[in-house]
C-alpha cells in the first residue's frame, strides 16, 4: 500500500512536467566588421572611448562571436507559460560569463489578461531597426526607445501593457562616477506603460514612463537637503507596410532619461542626460531629450531584403552650454541563405556632432557583416 500511495504522489508531482509543452531554440551570431574612428577634439572619455595613445583616429578589426548570441527555451503548459533565455558570451576562444537576457512566466487569467513576472524587455524598448553593427544596436539609445530587460511585475490587458519595474537610481551625479554621497530612498517602482493598436496590416504604439526617488543630503552643495529626482519619457511609433516596402518610424521625448536607465547605450555622452545636483544641494537641474529614427525596407523576395534607416538624438542639459548630440545612418542587405541561415552586410556611419561643452567628439564609419544561424 505504502508503495502505491509513494507512486501515486511521485506521479502528482510530476504531472505539470510532463503536461508543459518546452520549446528549445538557439541564435549564434558572429560580427565581421572594418571600423574606423574619428576623434576631432575629444580623444578621451568621449562616446567611443579614448583614443589608444592620444591618437586623432583608429582602425579596427571586428572579428568577434557577438555577444547577443543566445540559448532558451519556452515554456507552455494550460494557461501559465514562459520563457527563459540565456546570453552567450566569450571571444578571442575564453570562456565568459553566460547572462540572463529573458527569465519570465506569465499567467493568462482572462481570455485577453495576463500577468507577467520575471525579467524581460520592458513597454518602452522599440524593435525599429535591423542595424546590425555593434552587436545588433537597432538604433536602440540613439533614435529607439531602450530600457534594457528589467525585473518587473506587468499587467498585459488587451494591446495595453502596465509594467512595474526594479527602480534605478543614477550613481554619476555632476561626473562623479563614485556617487556625491547622501542616503537614496526608492520609495517607489520605475512604471513603464505601452499600448498598441493594429489595424490590419499597419501597427501602431504610444509609450510612456515615470521614475521618482528621493535623496537625502549630498556631500556637494552650498545647503544640501532632500529633493525628488524625477524622470519621465513619453514617445511613439507606427509600422506601415506598402506592397513590398516597409516604414518604420519612432519619436521620444523626456527627462533625465539617464538617471532611470532610458537609452543609456553609450553612443552619446550619456552623464549628460540625466539630472545634475545644482549648486545649493537641493534640487536638480534637468536634461531635455529628444530622439527620432526612420527605417525604409524593402523585402526583394523571401531572401534578399534591403533596408536603410537614420536617427538622431539630442540631450540638453540645464546646466551645458550646448546641447549634445549624435546621428547615425545606415544600408544593409539581408540575405536569407537557408532556412535559420543569414548573412547581413551594413555600411554606417555615426556623427556624434559636439559634446555639452561645444567640442567636436568626431566620427565613426564602419563597413562588414553579421553572420548568424537560428536553430
Amino acid at each position: 500500500m505504502k508503495k502505491w500511495t509513494l507512486l501515486a504522489g511521485v506521479l502528482f508531482l510530476a504531472a505539470p512536467a510532463v503536461a508543459a509543452d518546452w520549446s528549445f531554440y538557439g541564435s549564434m551570431r558572429f560580427s565581421t566588421f572594418w571600423d574606423h574612428n574619428e576623434y576631432k577634439d575629444v580623444i578621451a572619455g568621449g562616446p567611443m572611448g579614448s583614443a589608444p595613445g592620444g591618437e586623432d583616429s583608429d582602425d579596427q578589426l571586428i572579428w568577434d562571436f557577438d555577444g547577443k548570441s543566445r540559448l532558451g527555451a519556452k515554456v507552455k503548459a494550460d494557461k501559465v507559460s514562459g520563457q527563459i533565455e540565456l546570453g552567450l558570451k566569450g571571444t578571442d576562444g575564453g570562456d565568459l560569463d553566460v547572462g540572463t537576457r529573458k527569465a519570465f512566466g506569465v499567467w493568462r487569467f482572462a481570455d485577453n489578461a495576463s500577468l507577467k513576472v520575471g525579467k524581460d524587455a520592458g513597454p518602452l524598448t522599440q524593435y525599429l531597426s535591423n542595424s546590425v553593427f555593434d552587436f545588433d544596436n537597432n538604433f536602440q539609445g540613439i533614435g529607439a526607445g531602450y530600457d534594457f530587460r528589467p525585473g518587473q511585475i506587468a499587467l498585459l490587458i488587451g494591446g495595453f501593457q502596465l509594467a512595474f519595474v526594479t527602480p534605478y537610481t543614477q550613481t554619476d551625479f555632476n561626473g562623479a562616477a563614485s556617487g556625491v554621497g547622501g542616503d537614496v530612498d526608492q520609495w517607489l517602482p520605475k512604471f513603464e506603460a505601452r499600448y498598441d493598436l493594429k489595424l490590419d496590416a499597419l501597427s501602431f504604439a504610444v509609450l510612456g514612463g515615470f521614475q521618482t526617488y528621493r535623496l537625502d543630503n549630498p556631500s556637494v552643495g552650498s545647503n544640501p537637503d532632500k529633493f525628488d529626482v524625477n524622470s519621465w519619457l513619453l514617445g511613439g511609433e507606427a509600422r506601415i507596410p506598402i506592397g513590398a516596402f516597409y516604414l518604420n518610424a519612432a519619436a521620444n521625448i523626456g527627462q533625465n532619461w539617464t538617471s532611470a536607465n532610458w537609452n543609456n547605450k553609450g553612443y552619446t555622452n550619456n552623464a549628460n542626460a540625466g539630472a545634475v545636483i545644482n549648486a545649493d544641494g537641493d534640487g536638480t537641474e534637468n536634461c531635455f531629450s529628444w530622439q527620432a529614427a526612420l527605417v525604409i525596407g524593402v523585402k526583394l523576395n523571401q531572401a534578399v531584403t534591403f533596408e536603410v534607416g537614420g536617427s538622431f538624438r539630442s540631450d540638453d542639459q540645464d546646466v551645458a552650454d550646448h546641447q549634445d548630440d549624435a546621428a547615425q545612418v545606415y544600408a544593409q542587405v539581408l540575405f536569407a541563405l537557408a532556412p535559420g541561415v543569414y548573412l547581413v552586410p551594413e555600411i554606417g556611419y555615426f556623427d556624434y556632432m559636439d559634446n555639452a561643452a561645444g567640442d567636436d567628439e568626431g566620427y565613426e564609419w564602419y563597413a562588414g557583416a553579421k553572420w548568424q544561424i537560428d536553430f
